[in-house]
This record gives structure tokens, sequence and C-alpha cells, in this order.
């Protein structure tokens, strides 16, 4: 099963030939974007008619990083010695040649989906065969309003998917910030064709003090609470919480929306892009507000789970009594397996 060994080729738990977050939309504009994905150096840009472009970022002439250097027209100029190269990787101009030579960078394909820019840093010849990147509607879902952000972690991956597939750990690690503490019994979970899904259902429960604020009742008001979410891809992640009023008396029903891109960066670190929406409080002020609690939560998640790699890090083999899974672990578990199932059909090996 998937580990989280610590380093080297051989330790890779993550698949090549999968669709990868890259970055936000809006992160990628005329000045080249420099990103470390999947132990590969990419620049990113957009040409002048707005489409975004992946390259390697690397120039073959000296090795340095294409983005330090700047956009002519659609073209990247290296910023060390001037070459420039398209969109398609070929090299059209060196300053000390009257015609460039046969040379190119890598491309990646790329695919523009709402916020995210996706990426394919795997086998182009298995391409057609590789699931698209999910497709999350509330995203765009004109009653959702959301709030965006990014972290590096110095975590493996796995281990945020596994955070946000396990629940039970909020009356610990956000027991100031989500309040949320009474997640005390396993969620029913599902496993689908390549997804693994789980339902927690809270009757006449007491509202934690930060929802109940936000669809404004009083704390600790009994309302229900239905939180569902799941594995997409070894990529993405999704969660949400639906609040309602056991009697009926308030027609609505509150949804909150969570998307998880853990895009890894190497065998210890990652890029963690998070998308959260409602469609209730929906004020720049009372978003905003709600951004900044969710960015406190998951910074206390990351606290942790730099802990973790640290520890694995040094100890691989996970101490004298190895790793111990229980109930609550099953979608993580499951997501494990499904992981497993995507590299097993990688036909690039390091």
């Amino acid at each position: 099963m998937a580990t989280l060994a610590n380093s080297g080729p051989a330790a890779r738990n993550y698949p090549l030939n999968c669709w990868w977050v890259a970055a936000f939309a809006d992160e990628v504009t005329r000045t080249p974007l420099a990103r470390w994905l999947l132990d590969t150096p990419v620049v990113l840009f957009r040409t002048e008619a707005g489409e975004a472009v992946a390259l390697e970022d690397r120039c073959p002439h000296r090795q340095a990083p294409l983005s330090i250097g700047k956009l002519h027209g659609d073209a990247i100029e290296c910023g060390y010695h001037g070459f420039q190269f398209n969109r398609e990787g070929r090299c059209t101009f060196v300053p000390t040649m009257s015609s460039p030579p046969p040379i190119r960078v890598a491309t990646y394909p790329v695919r523009e989906i709402g916020p995210l820019i996706w990426i394919y840093l795997g086998d182009k010849d298995r391409l057609d065969a590789v699931p698209p990147p999910p497709v999350l509607g509330w995203i765009e879902d004109p009653a959702f309003s959301f709030r965006k952000g990014l972290m590096p972690v110095a975590a493996n991956y796995l281990l945020l998917k596994e955070n946000v597939l396990d629940l039970s750990h909020f009356g610990f690690v956000h027991a100031s910030s989500f309040q949320i503490t009474d997640w005390v019994v396993a969620p029913v979970v599902t496993r689908g064709e390549g997804t693994v899904r789980y339902r927690q259902e809270f009757v006449r429960a007491p509202l934690p003090g930060p929802m109940a604020a936000g669809i404004g009742v009083a704390p600790h008001t009994p309302w229900n609470r239905v939180y569902e979410g799941g594995f997409l891809s070894p990529a993405a992640q999704e969660g949400g919480v639906d609040l309602a009023d056991p009697d009926g008396k308030d027609p609505r029903v509150a949804s909150t929306r969570f998307a998880h891109f853990t895009t890894p960066i190497d065998q210890g670190n990652m890029y963690y892009f998070y998308v959260v929406a409602r469609n209730f409080a929906r004020e720049d002020a009372a978003l905003d507000f709600f951004a900044e609690l969710v960015k406190k939560g998951f910074e206390e998640d990351e606290f942790v789970l730099e802990q973790v790699q640290k520890l694995a890090s040094r100890t691989p083999r996970r101490g004298s009594q190895g790793e111990r899974s229980v109930k609550a672990d099953a979608a993580g578990v499951e997501a494990r397996r499904i992981v497993d199932e995507w590299m097993a059909r990688e036909t690039i090996h390091d």
C-alpha cells in the first residue's frame, strides 16, 4: 500500500499519469511563473491570446531556469543568454546565430477549468486513457460564493489526503477554531469506481459556535448537520456540510463546500490548493471572516502534518509498532488502495 517513504526515486508514491493542479488561473499571467511539480521544474505563462502554456523550466543551453527570463510575444526568452522558445518548446531564436539550432524544451499539456490550471506530466502516449480532471460543479455555481488559497506544506501529499478523509481529528486539532468536538462515531464509507466517499449525520446536534454565527442563530442551537465528502483522484478531494433546522421553521439549507487539491512538489513537500464556498452569508466581509477561520484551521493541520512528516522521514518503518488503523480510517485506507491502483497502471519508470 502507498507509504510515506522519505525520499529518492524508488520512494515515489504519486502517479505521473494523472492530472494535477499546477496553479490557480489568476496566478498564470504574462509574467513567467515557476513551479516545482512532481520533482519537475515547470514554467507557466499565457500567450498573447490568453492561453495557458507549461514548459520545462530549464534552458537546454546552460540549464538556467526559463522563469527568470521574460516573454517576447508567445515565446519565452532565457534570462541568461537570450535563447527563445515558443509554446511548442521549439527554439526560435539565438542572439549569436542567424538561424536557431534544433533544440527543444519539454512541453506539458494543460487544461484551464474554472479557477484552476491543471497539468499532465506523465506519458503523453497514455494521455487519452487517463481520467480527466474532476469537475466540481459548485465551484462555478452562482448560488455559491467562494474563496481560495494556496499553502506550501512540508509533508507528503498523502498525509493531507488522509487528513481530510478522517474528520475525527476535529476535536483535537481544531478545538479552538472550528469547535467541532462531537465527531466521535466513524462515518459511513462507500467505495466506488476509483473513488471513496464518506457520510456522517448529526441529528438535532448542538451547532458549534462558528457554524451558528455563520447562519445567525445562537451557539449550540440544535440543528441537523450532514457531512459528505470523498476522494476524487490522487490530485483532488472534496467535502462539505449541510445545515438544516430539524423543525423546518427555518427553510434554509445552509451549505458549505470544500475542495482540496494536493500536488506533490517532491516526496516530502506539496502544494495545497483549496477552494471553500457557501450559499449563505455571502457578503464580502462575512466571506472574508469565514476564509480566515478556514485558513487558521488549515494551518493547524499543516503544523501536525509537518510533524508527522519529520518523524516518518527519520523513521520510515514507522517505529516498533508499525502503523495501526482503526474504523475511522476506512476512507483513508481505501484512498491509499486507489492510489496504489493508479501507480500499478504507470508506464513511466523512474
